[in-house]
């Protein structure tokens, strides 16, 4: 027994030198990703040091992001030739996966300053404002109503994610100037805006121009009410509406459990 214990591990002691758990060690040899070299006839497990190097070969891939399946096809069939491929696969998941790690720290640090801005200043009244020309990314809405919304914005969300796409965290919504003057106000988009042009039809221009601002505290279904305050005051200096309504979220669900507590930017495009 003295000379087992010195040419082979405990599956207590390669647990200890392997930073691993003894649980992690029977499942391996459950699944057969790595058996004991024997197993001896009071049942105790005996590894090689040969063996370590394995589970080594496998801590690290688990770090990676490998399975466990995929980990076993791996040792199974390794070769040079294997390894490169390997690493190479996992070397570009793990850029993507920091790319993701990016984006959603700067969506994060955007919400919090947004957030923070958003508390301090208020525009209850409107007034016409010189904008300049900023770009969204957009997913089209056809019916335009609160459930299509709540769907499109799921798939909005899933096409930014997939592609990558870094944008500010404030939801926009886009009533077109049509349902705006009908007082409709059907959404028309839903969109995030985003730092520089990208390439695909679903970026959308905000134009450089005038516009007529005006912040509104209240429910999604209030939004009319600024609206209609915003035509008005249009009305009275003398301008025409030229383009699309943005709805941008100050203050939404994500801060605040009552509704009426959300607070939007209503921005109408503007002429003389």
């Amino acid at each position: 027994m003295s000379d087992i214990n010195g040419r082979y591990l405990t599956i207590s002691k390669l647990a200890s030198i392997s930073g691993v758990t003894k649980h992690t060690l029977l499942h391996y040899d459950e699944i057969g990703l790595l058996k004991p070299e024997f197993i001896h006839v009071n049942g105790y497990r005996y590894y090689s040091h040969r063996q370590s190097y394995i589970l080594d070969i496998i801590n690290v891939l688990k770090k990676a992001g490998s399975s466990l399946h995929e980990i076993k096809g791996f040792i199974q069939n390794r070769n040079t030739s294997s390894l490169i491929e390997l690493f190479n696969q996992k070397h570009r998941e793990l850029e993507s996966e920091l790319l993701r790690i990016k984006r959603m720290q700067d969506i994060l640090q955007n919400a919090i300053q947004m957030t923070k801005t958003s508390m301090e200043t208020l525009r209850d009244n409107p007034s016409i404002e010189e904008c300049e020309m900023e770009y969204l990314i957009a997913t089209p809405l056809e019916k335009g109503d609160e459930e299509e919304f709540a769907v499109k914005l799921s798939e909005h969300r899933n096409y930014c994610e997939k592609h990558f796409i870094n944008h500010e965290f404030p939801i926009w919504a886009l009533i077109s100037k049509e349902s705006y003057e009908s007082s409709t106000f059907s959404w028309s988009h839903v969109a995030n805006r985003i730092k520089a042009p990208i390439l695909g039809d679903r970026m959308l221009i905000k134009p450089k121009g005038f516009y007529a601002v005006m912040d509104h505290k209240g429910s999604y279904e209030s939004i009319s009410e600024a609206c209609s305050i915003i035509e008005k005051y249009i009305e009275r200096k003398g301008m025409k509406v030229c383009g699309n309504v943005y709805v941008m979220d100050l203050i939404n669900y994500f801060s605040e459990m009552d509704s009426d507590s959300y607070v939007v930017r209503v921005s109408v495009e503007v002429t003389d």
